[in-house]
């Protein structure tokens, strides 16, 4: 696909926060090893893994979609996957968890080569968009139809 088109990824100040929050997670994990907390520090070391997991996570993988008028391409942990607008559904679902409704994109990107097998299912939310769902949809929708 061309280079002409509309990109959404978790946003750069979400991504950078997330990175400091990790290493002042470090930071405390060895201030508190050094006073004998051995568990307070593990906790902190668990936490700062789990903040540069997310962060290397959202910096790697970004922009997570990008579409122009022939198609989408998803970033995943397994690689890019394109498909032209003919072998892609979109849509809008919201869900109830714990209280709380989220909306999140479903792409269902059919495999042109085999069309006997199911298509992949791939489902973005809000952080990984960098957007709303909804907003997204539109564009993709006007994408399609020009």
């Amino acid at each position: 696909m061309d280079n002409l088109g509309m990109t959404w990824g978790p946003r750069r100040s979400v991504i950078v926060a997330l990175g400091l929050v990790g290493i002042g997670c470090a930071i405390g994990a060895t201030l508190y090893g050094r006073d004998g907390d051995r568990l307070g520090a593990l906790l902190l070391w668990l936490g700062a893994l789990v903040f540069v997991a997310v962060t290397a996570y959202g910096s790697l993988l970004n922009p997570r979609l990008f579409a122009n008028e022939v198609g989408v391409e998803v970033r995943t942990m397994k690689g890019v996957r394109s498909a032209e607008w003919r072998h892609v559904e979109a849509r809008v679902t919201t869900t109830r968890r714990l209280g709380r409704d989220t909306r999140t994109l479903e792409l269902e990107l059919a495999d042109a080569d085999d069309v006997m097998a199911d298509p992949e299912l791939v489902v973005l939310g809000q952080f990984e968009l960098g957007a709303e769902p909804d907003d997204v949809l539109a564009d993709l929708n006007r994408l399609r139809s020009s």
